[in-house]
């Protein structure tokens, strides 16, 4: 989200969730969002809520510069790219889900990282398959799209498994590119 908002040049106040401490499952929390899940944007009097839906709020109503194309058919396969990142990736590695793994099946740490980083990599390399079709110097062609904005995350979260992502060359190239961009770049500086 950070990087949607910096593309769009929307200032913000963060506030910061820390979910290894669970303040994202605290009764507080919940009154800000039902979900209990990160982020939450508050902007034009709205509280938004999962990731896609506020980074689609943010291009609809400030369409500079556009994160989705103006075709339908590339809206729909950007949209598809997102949802690989967004749908099978991310979600299998996030915390809740390994420490379901530790405490339901009293699994190790090393298994539950395991888990995600066969996960990710088994996702990673259908993503290449896709963009392999779609990419140029990013998801979809020469275009920032918001399939970038989900794809650079999840490229910086695969360091935590040990995912070598320079076995996907297209994955490597479009993340060299987006790493260049102030937006992408800065996002992490945070």
């Amino acid at each position: 989200m950070r990087i949607a908002l910096a593309l769009k040049s929307i200032e913000y106040e963060p506030v910061w969730i820390d979910l290894g401490r669970g303040e994202h499952l605290s009764d507080e929390y919940a009154a800000v969002t039902a979900t209990r899940q990160v982020p939450c944007l508050e902007i034009d009097g709205q509280r938004l809520f999962q990731r896609v839906a506020i980074v689609e709020y943010l291009d609809e109503t400030r369409p500079e510069p556009p994160l989705l194309p103006l075709d339908p058919t590339d809206r729909a396969t950007v949209r598809g790219l997102t949802e690989v990142v967004n749908s099978l990736i991310q979600p299998l590695h996030n915390k809740a889900v390994r420490d379901q793994l530790r405490n339901q099946f009293n699994t190790r740490e090393s298994s539950a990282k395991s888990w995600s980083r066969y996960w990710i990599e088994r996702r990673l390399g259908d993503l290449e398959s896709a963009l392999i079709k779609t990419s140029g110097r990013y998801c979809s062609g020469d275009q920032v799209t918001i399939a970038d904005v989900f794809l650079f995350p999840q490229i910086e979260a695969a360091d935590r498994f040990d995912v070598e992502v320079t076995t996907w060359p297209v994955i490597s190239s479009v993340s060299q590119n987006l790493k260049v961009l102030p937006a992408f770049a800065d996002s992490y500086a945070a």
